[in-house]
Parts: C-alpha cells; sequence; structure tokens
C-alpha cells in the first residue's frame, strides 16, 4: 500500500470514530488552508468532507446553497481543531495515555483482520495513536475552558426563575378504562360488533346509573385497568384527545384505538407543577453551569480565532458557484 492509501485510512478511520485526522495529511499536498502558518492539507480537507457528507447527505443531493455552508462548516472545524491544538502545545496540555490506550484497542479489535491494520511498517498505527492523542489534548483543552466560577446563590435562583420550564413537573392524569379488545387483523365485522357492545356499555355507565367498575368486572372480553398517573405523551393520540376533553369523573366516548375498543373515566388531573429550587437544587446547578461552561468555551475560541492569522487558498471554495463565477467576471483581469 502506498502512502497516498495510508494517509486515507488512517483519516477515514479516525473520522468514523469523530476525529478529524488533520495529522496525518500528505506534507508535500497543496495546502487547504493555513493556521497560523501551519497547513491543513486539501487530502484532510477532502477526507473530511466525503465522510461528513455520507451522514448529512445520505439521501441524495444536497441544493448548492446548503452545501456552500457545510463545506464552510466542515473547513472551519477542521480549522479550529488546528487552533486549539496549537494552544494546547503552548498551554503544555499532554494527552491522557490511560484514554488513548483503551481508544486505541477498540479500533485495534475492530480492524484487526485488515492487512493495512497489520502492515509491517505500523504506519496505520502509528498515524491513529497521533490521532488519538491529539483528540485527548483537545478535549483536555476543551475542559480547561469550560472551567468557571461557581454560581453565587442569587445566580442560581435567577436562573431558576428564568427557567422555570426546566424544573416544572409536567400535567398528570389518573385514568381508568374499560377495553374490549379486538386484534388488528380481525374482519370489520368483529369491529362492529365491539362498537356495538361498547356503545351499550357506554349508555349503561352515563344513562342508566351503571358502575364503571362492576360493568367491567362482569364480561369475560372487558378489561378495566386503573391506568395510575400518565402525563403528556405516555398514551396515544387518540386516547390522549379523548381525555383532554374530560372534567374530573366524567366518562369519555367510545374510542377506537389499535388495541380494540376503549371507554375512558378520568379520575384525577394533576396541574403541571414549579418544583420548589430546594428540591431541584443539584440539577439547576449543573445546567447553569454546563451553560456558562459552554458560553465560556465560545468566547475563548472566539478568541483564538482573533488572535489568529487564517488563510484559506481559495476563498471562493465556499461561496454558491454563481456568486464565485461573478466574483470572476468583476476581477480585473491579469496582464
Amino acid at each position: 500500500m502506498n502512502r497516498s492509501r495510508k494517509n486515507c485510512l488512517a483519516a477515514g478511520l479516525l473520522l468514523a470514530f469523530g476525529l478529524n485526522g488533520s495529522c496525518f495529511a500528505e506534507r508535500e499536498s497543496a495546502a487547504f488552508a493555513l493556521v497560523n502558518g501551519e497547513a491543513i492539507e486539501w487530502q484532510t480537507y477532502q477526507t473530511a468532507l466525503r465522510a461528513a457528507g455520507r451522514q448529512k447527505f445520505y439521501h441524495g443531493k444536497a441544493p448548492e446553497a446548503e452545501l456552500t455552508a457545510f463545506r464552510r462548516q466542515v473547513g472551519e472545524r477542521l480549522v479550529d481543531e488546528r487552533l486549539m491544538l496549537q494552544e494546547a502545545a503552548k498551554r503544555g496540555i499532554a494527552a491522557d495515555p490511560a484514554w488513548v490506550e483503551a481508544e486505541f484497542q477498540k479500533f485495534a479489535r475492530r480492524y484487526a483482520a485488515s492487512p493495512e491494520w497489520g502492515a509491517p511498517d505500523g504506519e496505520v498505527q502509528t498515524r491513529i495513536r497521533e490521532g488519538l492523542q491529539a483528540r485527548s489534548r483537545i478535549a483536555r483543552l476543551e475542559e480547561r475552558m469550560r472551567e468557571v466560577a461557581e454560581p453565587s446563590e442569587r445566580e442560581l435562583r435567577q436562573y431558576y426563575e428564568r427557567n422555570a420550564d426546566k424544573f416544572t413537573s409536567p400535567e398528570q392524569v389518573k385514568v381508568s378504562s374499560i377495553l374490549l379488545k379486538v386484534d388488528p387483523w380481525e374482519p370489520s365485522s368483529v369491529w362492529d360488533v365491539r362498537q356495538s357492545e361498547a356503545q351499550t356499555l357506554h349508555l349503561a355507565v352515563t344513562r342508566r346509573g351503571a358502575s364503571f367498575d362492576e360493568l367491567a368486572a362482569r364480561y369475560d372480553r372487558l378489561e378495566k385497568g386503573d391506568l395510575g398517573y400518565l402525563h403528556r405523551g405516555m398514551l396515544g393520540q387518540t386516547a390522549q384527545d379523548a381525555i383532554d376533553k374530560l372534567q374530573e369523573g366524567e366518562i369519555s366516548a367510545v374510542v377506537t384505538l389499535l388495541e380494540g375498543v376503549a371507554i375512558f373515566r378520568l379520575d384525577e388531573r394533576k396541574p403541571a407543577t414549579l418544583n420548589p429550587l430546594s428540591e431541584v437544587r443539584e440539577r439547576a446547578l449543573g445546567l447553569l453551569q454546563r451553560e456558562r461552561g459552554e458560553q465560556a468555551r465560545l468566547r475563548a475560541m472566539d478568541e483564538l480565532r482573533k488572535g489568529s492569522r487564517i488563510e484559506f487558498s481559495d476563498p471562493d471554495y465556499f461561496r454558491p458557484q454563481s456568486q464565485a463565477n461573478a466574483t470572476a467576471s468583476l476581477a480585473p483581469s491579469k496582464p
């Protein structure tokens, strides 16, 4: 296998595991971008673009405008990763050897039968290990970027009040049901019979004073169940729509479900409730710290970009083709 194919294999494996593979490109290939004088090669970019494109555009060809944004996103991600590697080097951040070894063994188990993996020169394995070390250094740098001071009690309460929806228990309903089971594959005549029986039962419990619970126990085909407390999303939409119309103690109309014909009774409705801060304090603190940490990371990345020299070899590549052509037509011709 030639070196180019080994580079592509190593980069492809790393990209499949969420790594950029940027340290494996051909040194002699043309630069896609320069980041503080360090080159990201076109080969690296094209490999990343293909791998990400297979996941994002698996359904077919993307519109030109969307593809342009996607190309820029992939390119900027590679630039950001190079910036972070440079920053990690400045700060003296080393890779986590235990993590690197554990991840390397995952590759080894998965690709043990591959001839390229077991090549005598060991080049692919070396490059995979280098890529994992780079990923670990980036992860450790991001951890430091996310380090923020613990919020004060006032700040925590303000966050809790601004995000009350995150700490609110949803509405719950306590429901009982009578179900006349019908297998989905039964003919319409069977469903019609069950519908008629259900209508008779419904009339009995709503007009003639029959007990909902006792009536359910009287028929072999009937199942009465206390479904307990449910929140929205636990029932199918048809059942949910029927229950939404009920007040406590009311009985629904006959409802046709996938599993048969049903009648519902709403036993209790608990409104949505905001949990006191004392009960959700740990969760609120974790959410606030995570949010602030991510904001700190984004600010740090902005500062890195502002303080760096980033040059793309072909800026027009990121523009829609129509715009790139227009720019070219307006440019003065070379003498």
